[in-house]
């Protein structure tokens, strides 16, 4: 992965560990465990109707690495928003009710299992896909 740092005329070098001068770099990210990766990405709510299709590459990994580094929130939800959309598809949410309605249990080994639901909004009007 390349990232290129912008020269703005200020430079923070409080913490010696992220001090770079502006020019590209190569940045090395080793992908999150399958396990934390998993855990992680089912940990936020997302809006609209998904089921999960498939499993996580080594570039969604990473990316959840990523993630999970991030320092702002907007960095962090993007990431994990266009790894969520990748490794799903929508789905017909049928009708709308109070109770939430289960859509898939996503397993992990033996042990884990995490069921998706359609639940309804405080609005009443759309639902959202959550543990």
């Amino acid at each position: 992965m390349r990232t290129r740092i912008h020269a703005d005329g200020f430079l923070d070098i409080s913490d010696r560990r992220r001090v770079r001068a502006p020019g590209n770099y190569r940045v090395r990210v080793d992908p999150a465990p399958d396990g934390e990766a998993l855990a992680f990405l089912l940990s936020h709510t997302f809006p609209g109707h998904r089921k999960v299709v498939r499993s996580m590459t080594v570039t969604d990994l990473k990316q959840i690495q990523l993630a999970m580094w991030a320092d702002s929130v907007n960095e962090r939800m993007n990431l994990v928003d266009r790894t969520w959309r990748r490794i799903t598809e929508p789905i017909v949410p049928g009708t709308a009710s109070a109770r939430p309605k289960s859509v898939q249990v996503v397993r992990y080994g033996t042990s884990w299992a995490y069921p998706l639901r359609l639940r309804k909004k405080n609005s009443g009007k759309s639902c959202s896909t959550s543990i």
